[in-house]
């Protein structure tokens, strides 16, 4: 009778102050009956605990050493892993791998793990934690090991000193011991299989809220209590003599009013199943509530300590594991992801992964570990320039000459075997048309043309037919076999390369030297929000930079060639475009950049990536070739821009098969860029200063030398009309009213310029006007009546 009246009183106690706590943690769960906190697998909505992070470790913070040599990595932990030690290798190995881009980084590169640390033992030391363990050992064998596994798997997030564990057997409770190899290996027996866990829990209460040893100087207590929660026998009889004192002292002590430590159940076996034990469920269950502790169906370390710590479980990482940088590894802004994965050494298997997201560094301004110092890298930037620059004399001034001499050779220089002799279909001259001396049988002819030479007078007369330019289209091919260092030798786009290569060489440095410009500061007075523009603005301080450096320097060397005889106001022009073209490069460089950490837009993404390099391509094009002799076409732009966004792919790339420093590296990317750049305006350059007209509409189509009147007197004028004393005669065009003298053409300034004198002169389809004049630039058109002129400027 007094059993029942007990349980009952037990159970309004509890439904009393369940009810009272309807906020509390049985809210939060939504579990209306106590027992079935028993069956239930509720608890915190923590979310990830659940599952939904298969990885079961979290990276909270990655931390770089000012040289970037060593950083560390701290994790936590969102599921439960079981009772292994990360720390340990003895039971566990770490294997690390990193991609870069998506792409596994090779060995040479890979950071080397030097220490694991158990960071969560020393933080919740810092916190004042103390546990004590109450372990049931009337349980079975098997029960009383998984009971040994979780006060192992709390060992590794407890120091020593901050762990205690105690034993119910029988009609005994032991002291307090710290967790310690031998207590787990000699403790965890079966005992008895009665107990007396309202006593033994009371009575550890009891100690913990004393000013003893080891809990004195706790600033937290906890109380966690392994049982089945049994407090009847088989006959069902109380287990305790003093049953019914203890269960009402438990309920009715200080401790139980939340002056103690918080006392947290775990269900080990079976029992408190089905009502089997209503009473034991409810008084728990109030004590631990009353407490601010809670009750778990089952141990799962990673729920019990985010409920015992609270908030401080989100600021607690559990493990540190401390890395080392090979030297010269860089980080260029890329996605670098270093994966860490867990493999017990007992079970053969993977137990838990973390993975660190990596951007540090810029494709323009790399992190480089170790790396040279900036002025040795200078030097070897041009050391490789210099080379390259080299490379390209001796292909473009020696080898492709001497390939186009000897093919020369081989088509067009023949043997005289006599009369009647043919080439190719055509009957080979008698004589020299230079010397007019007959050829014997053996002699050497040039047969390039109808105008059949001697080898020696081809050779003499400049290597060119003597009709060439006026009445004969073919007959030219320029090598100076004798001297191979003639400058004429050398290919068109010779020069060109060079100083392709020589303005890509001091932008590089520029741009070494003076990296962020002042764009750091625009942008972060753009960008207002401070926490933005770290996050997305530190890897793209520096294009503007790049923009006006790349700019300047590529277009003042293009326009050095573009504008071939330069007085002292020339260059003055020349250097006002390179600033036009730096600053608007470097404007839209910028404009680019804020719209992108406005928008929190990745820096390798499409806007980054092409948008800026193919606007500062058409300006670069455009400043460069306006108003000189290089007709710019959309071909040349589309050109241009492809092989701008070519270089920008594929030059990082290299740093993945090739050991050259990754600043270097930068320097070929300004290279090929700028020798893209450079071959696809040079493509519409005029090849040289011969001068043509090239004439349609006449009895016979022809090619007019005009540079021979110009070699002979600069200051000459070119006449056109039909006057007999006209330089050209229009005497063809009968039907047309063309005046005596139309137009002339005269060349000043290194221009040659088409002047009307007469209306009826119309240029690329518009009239020009009389006295108006117009420079003539290769491939422009003019028709003067039924005759149509084409301006050349072409090698001869």
């Amino acid at each position: 009778m007094k059993k029942t009246i007990l349980r009952i009183l037990a159970g309004a106690a509890a439904m009393t102050f369940l009810a009272a706590c309807q906020s509390g943690f049985m809210s939060r769960i939504g579990v209306d009956n106590p027992t079935e906190m028993f069956e239930s697998t509720g608890g915190l909505n923590l979310g990830v605990l659940n599952g939904s992070n298969p990885e079961k470790m979290v990276v909270n913070k990655v931390e770089f050493a000012p040289d970037y040599k060593t950083f560390s990595v701290w994790t936590g932990v969102l599921e439960d892993i079981g009772p292994y030690p990360l720390t340990d290798s003895t039971q566990i190995r770490i294997e690390v791998e990193e991609t870069i881009d998506g792409v596994k980084a090779s060995k040479r590169v890979q950071p080397r793990l030097v220490k694991a640390w158990n960071t969560e033992s020393d933080q919740i030391k810092e916190l004042g934690v103390k546990i004590l363990v109450l372990v049931d050992l009337s349980l079975s064998d098997d029960q009383i090991a998984l009971e040994r596994k979780a006060v192992e798997e709390m060992q590794t997030a407890f120091n020593q000193e901050n762990l205690f564990v105690s034993f119910m057997s029988d009609a005994d409770i032991s002291p307090s011991h710290e967790v310690t190899d031998y207590i787990l290996g000699a403790y965890f027996q079966k005992q008895a299989s009665k107990k007396r866990l309202y006593r033994s829990i009371l009575t550890k209460l009891t100690e913990m809220t004393g000013e003893t040893a080891p809990w004195a100087d706790a600033k937290s207590l906890k109380l966690i209590v392994f049982s089945d929660g049994k407090v009847y026998d088989e006959n069902d009889e109380p287990m305790d003599p003093d049953h019914f004192k203890m269960a009402d002292a438990l309920l009715n002590s200080d401790m139980a009013a939340g002056n103690g430590p918080s006392v947290f159940f775990i269900k080990f076996g079976k029992g408190l199943e089905d009502g089997e034990d209503e009473e034991s469920a409810n008084i728990l269950t109030s004590l631990c509530e009353t407490t601010g502790g809670a009750c778990l169906p089952k141990f799962n370390w990673t729920l019990l300590e985010n409920t015992m710590l609270g908030d401080y479980s989100r600021a607690i990482n559990s493990n540190r594991f401390d890395f080392v940088n090979p030297d010269e590894k860089v980080y260029r802004g890329g996605n670098n992801q270093l994966k860490l994965k867990f493999i017990s050494l007992k079970e053969n298997r993977q137990i838990a992964s973390a993975t660190a997201h990596i951007r540090e560094g810029s494709l323009y301004r790399p992190v480089i570990v170790n790396g040279k110092p900036l002025g040795a890298v200078i030097i070897e930037g041009i050391s490789a320039a210099v080379i390259i620059m080299l490379v390209i004399w001796l292909v473009f001034h020696l080898l492709v000459p001497f390939i186009r001499y000897r093919i020369f050779l081989h088509k067009y220089v023949v043997r005289y075997t006599g009369k009647n002799m043919m080439v190719k279909g055509h009957a080979v001259g008698e004589s020299c048309y230079l010397c007019k001396a007959d050829f014997n049988p053996g002699d050497e002819v040039v047969v390039k043309c109808e105008h059949t030479m001697h080898k020696t007078c081809w050779d003499e007369n400049e290597y060119h037919c003597p009709e060439y330019g006026r009445h004969c289209k073919e007959g030219s091919h320029y090598y100076n076999s004798e001297h191979l260092l003639d400058k004429r030798n050398a290919s068109f786009y010779l020069n060109w390369l060079l100083m392709a290569v020589l303005a890509s060489l001091f932008a590089w440095i520029a741009f070494s030297l003076w990296t962020n410009f002042p764009a750091r500061h625009i942008l972060e007075y753009i960008i207002s929000d401070q926490e933005t523009m770290q996050e997305f603005g530190v890897h793209l301080n520096q294009l503007p930079s790049y923009g006006f450096m790349i700019g300047f320097f590529l277009t003042f060397g293009i326009t050095t060639l573009a504008i071939r005889r330069k007085r002292f106001i020339n260059w003055l022009g020349i250097l006002f475009r390179a600033l036009l073209a730096g600053i608007g490069s470097s404007f839209l460089y910028l404009l680019v950049s804020a719209a992108c950490i406005a928008f929190h837009l990745e820096a390798t993404g499409f806007m980054i990536n092409l948008v800026p390099w193919i606007l500062s391509s058409y300006l670069i094009a455009l400043v460069a070739t306006y108003g000189t002799r290089v007709k710019l076409r959309k071909s040349i732009i589309l050109i241009a821009v492809g092989v701008s966004i070519v270089s920008m792919y594929i030059w990082s790339s290299f740093y993945m098969v090739i050991g050259v420093d990754f600043r270097v590296l930068l320097l070929y990317s300004y290279m090929i860029y700028a020798i893209g750049m450079t071959l696809s305006i040079a493509s519409a350059a005029p090849k040289s200063e011969h001068y043509f007209l090239h004439v349609q509409g006449a009895v016979k189509t022809m090619d007019v030398a005009l540079y021979k009147w110009f070699r002979a007197n600069p200051d000459a004028i070119v006449s056109i009309g039909k006057s007999v004393d006209c330089s050209l005669q229009l005497s063809w065009d009968l039907q047309s009213a063309v005046a005596p003298v139309q137009a002339e053409i005269s060349r000043k300034g290194g221009f040659l310029r088409l002047v009307a004198l007469e209306d009826g002169v119309t240029v690329e389809g518009r009239k020009l006007p009389v006295d108006k004049y117009v420079k003539l630039y290769h491939g422009m058109q003019f028709q003067i009546g039924q005759t149509q002129f084409t301006y050349q400027e072409k090698d001869v």
